[in-house]
């Protein structure tokens, strides 16, 4: 085995050949360990984002499974809006939303914000709405009933804000529709 002599630095110390590649995977760690953090970061806001929208529509679905199925008349109240939305906010605690406080009722669904519960009743062949044959008396008149959910869930990574869509909010705009045929009057 030949060993080599260690090198003389200006100052007089002793360096072996060795030391100078440590610094260089110093430098290679950190470019690497960075760029994997954003990755990591990116995975856990995309599963994020993901079950979020997963999560609201279930709650536009199960709300509006629940909507059909009631028969206050006139349909198109405020009673029954705020009974719609009651019934959303009771839905999306149990998912455990991120960010999810209580969402607001709209009056229609063109109306609805960035964050919020529309409900909108309509007959599906086009006739005008008559108050007294919503929910309808027989499957003879088609009603449905539109639930849309809007829900705003926060950017954790900054580079994401400028990848994400354009939305009313500061975070990432997730929104869902549910569209149902009413069931008939209970006899």
């Amino acid at each position: 085995m030949i060993r080599r002599k260690p090198e003389r630095i200006h100052d007089g110390r002793t360096r072996r050949r060795g030391d100078a590649r440590s610094g260089q995977a110093l430098v290679e760690f950190g470019l690497v360990v960075g760029l994997f953090l954003l990755v990591i970061g990116g995975l856990v806001q995309f599963g994020i984002i993901l079950w979020s929208q997963n999560a609201i529509n279930d709650v536009s679905r199960d709300t509006a499974r629940w909507a059909v199925t009631q028969s206050g008349s006139p349909c198109d109240s405020t009673t029954s809006r705020s009974a719609v939305t009651t019934t959303a906010n009771q839905l999306a605690r149990r998912a455990m939303l991120v960010s999810y406080t209580s969402w607001s009722t709209a009056s229609t669904i063109s109306s609805l914000g960035a964050e919020g519960v529309g409900v909108d009743w309509q007959r599906a062949d086009g006739q005008p709405e008559f108050a007294t044959d919503c929910p309808p008396s027989d499957s003879a008149a088609v009603w449905t009933i539109r639930v849309k959910v809007n829900h705003v869930v926060p950017i954790f990574i900054p580079f994401l804000r400028f990848i994400a869509p354009a939305c009313a909010s500061s975070g990432f705009c997730l929104q869902t529709t549910t569209e149902l045929r009413m069931e008939p009057k209970k006899p």
